[in-house]
């Protein structure tokens, strides 16, 4: 193989697998959001239910 073909094909995996990392970790951050604000939401709810009884 071709060095520079060789380079290229691991730049490039190089580059995939940060995007994957990169990928990752939003989804981690949006999963998490997410959640807290269910949470937040679901007090809220709960908040009104007791005051209006």
């Amino acid at each position: 193989m071709d060095d520079g073909l060789l380079e290229q094909r691991n730049r490039y995996a190089m580059i995939g697998a940060l995007m994957i990392i990169i990928s990752l970790i939003f989804l981690f951050y949006i999963g998490s959001s997410m959640v807290s604000a269910t949470k937040k939401y679901l007090e809220q709810v709960q908040g009104i239910e007791i005051t209006c009884q």
